[in-house]
């Protein structure tokens, strides 16, 4: 085991709690060294902190500055979280086509947040021409894959019948499968459907 792996495993140890108590502010201590030796998985979780104030300050900036080496080495959470810093601006200028972009590379890898963004972009238009096929093509996949959003967001076509044919039973089927997974708003849904029944 090289010292860079050691220096990460401890960091990313410290950062998840594994044979030793969570401590995010020593997990940083370790994985900045690595994130400068260009460890993909430390990159990752030290923008990850920057991002949400882990054992450090929030700090937009700082976080899209380690998730870009991480994102163009295909790590997919850095991916996905790029393209969301994008979409909303955080730490860099909204961009929503560089959003796009980075939501369908993510999506290409398997990522199902990746794909459900991708999807709800092709439906809204955002970044891209609207497209309702790619849109439901994308929010299927991530719903099969177990995406609670994307089963609402399948649940809700299929109710409507926004880019395929409406089908009430398969969007309560896919509604329940969200709300099975706590989605709040999938459970509001059910509830209403069943009080007009």
């Amino acid at each position: 085991m090289s010292n860079k792996t050691n220096v990460m495993e401890i960091g990313r140890r410290y950062f998840y709690g594994i044979r030793r108590r969570k401590n995010y502010r020593k997990a940083l201590a370790y994985l900045k060294p690595a994130a400068e030796k260009g460890y993909v998985h430390a990159q990752y979780l030290l923008a990850f902190a920057y991002a949400h104030g882990l054992g450090t300050g929030k700090d937009p900036k700082k976080a899209v500055r380690w998730y870009r080496p991480a994102a163009r080495k295909g790590h997919p959470g850095a991916i996905f979280n790029l393209a969301l810093a994008y979409e909303k601006g955080h730490g860099v200028q909204p961009n929503e086509r560089q959003a796009f972009s980075l939501y369908k590379k993510g999506a290409n890898l398997g990522d199902p947040a990746a794909q459900c963004n991708l999807g709800v972009a092709y439906l809204d238009g955002v970044g891209t021409k609207r497209n309702l096929q790619l849109g439901i093509r994308w929010i299927k996949r991530a719903a099969k894959r177990g995406d609670a959003r994307s089963q609402y967001n399948l649940g809700l076509a299929y109710l409507e019948g926004e880019g395929l044919k409406q089908n009430h039973t398969l969007g309560r089927y896919w509604l329940k499968r969200a709300a099975a997974k706590e989605h709040g708003r999938a459970s509001a849904v059910l509830s209403s459907l069943h009080r007009t029944n």
